[in-house]
């Protein structure tokens, strides 16, 4: 079954839920505009954050497969859902995020385990939105073998494939699990025009790193120098947002151990 809700509609109740959650350690959502609203730590475009560390969360919807012909039934042994990963021959992306986490960032593929409307408005009620989202690393899914079409099936039992010819294991956590074993390791930086300028970095050098492997149209229409010249007018937190989505079609938010993240709220 398709999912009924939309990516927007998704990875806003997932941002909304993830930043205003009690102990929470966001301390800036740069695109997020509820937060300037309330007046958070983080929620004006030129708050300044003295320190944090990127997240980069990339929104999937998750379709649901529960007949027993569908392709992939037995190998889940049972009902599981699908998400799809872009192709190498329309979008980098997939080599783009590779390329950020090798570059020592924090970066996940966001799924929901679940597909409806009703669902999502549920969990959003009950603030389970983040617990029950599934959290996959670029690297764990892996390098794709080739620019045809591939996808990443999943359970509630942390069971994950990437589907290629052959089906290929992947690990994935909870996304309250992924956040919780990395809040202790993260790479905290100080976020002022140096700190901005290293983040930027690392995008346009992931964005130079896959024009150079491939030579696609999703990969001309991203120029690494356009990107560089418009953190290097604006280095704020705002233009890395923006080059997030653009670049990446991924959020940036920026998170801190909680100890730390309390200091600044």
């Amino acid at each position: 079954m398709k999912p009924e809700m939309s990516e927007f509609s998704y990875g806003f109740a997932f941002t909304n839920e993830l930043i205003t959650s009690p102990g929470s350690h966001v301390v800036a959502a740069p695109e997020f505009p509820s937060l300037q609203k309330e007046g958070k730590p983080g929620g004006g475009y030129d708050v300044k954050i003295p320190f944090g560390s990127p997240l980069f969360l990339q929104f999937k919807l998750s379709h649901y497969l529960e007949r027993t012909h569908c392709k992939e039934h037995a190998l889940m042994g049972g009902a599981y859902y699908r998400w799809h990963l872009h192709a190498l021959r329309h979008s980098a992306q997939h080599d783009l995020l590779l390329d950020l986490e090798g570059k020592g960032n924090e970066v996940y593929y966001v799924a929901p385990a679940f597909h409806q409307t009703a669902e999502l408005n549920a969990h959003y009620m009950s603030k389970e939105i983040v617990e029950r989202s599934a959290g996959f690393r670029p690297s764990d899914i892996g390098v794709l073998p080739d620019d045809d079409e591939h996808y990443v099936v999943f359970n509630s039992h942390l069971v994950a494939y990437r589907c290629s010819d052959d089906p290929s294991s992947v690990k994935f956590e909870t996304m309250n699990n992924c956040l919780g074993a990395r809040q202790d390791q993260r790479d905290i930086r100080a976020l002022d025009k140096s700190g901005i300028h290293q983040i930027g970095e690392t995008i346009v050098d992931a964005l130079r790193q896959s024009r150079t492997r491939r030579s696609l149209v999703g990969h001309k229409s991203v120029n690494p120098d356009d990107v560089a010249r418009a953190i290097d007018d604006q280095p704020t937190l705002r233009t890395l947002a923006f080059v997030s989505r653009t670049v990446l079609d991924a959020e940036l938010l920026i998170v801190a151990p909680r100890t730390q993240a309390s200091k600044v709220i």
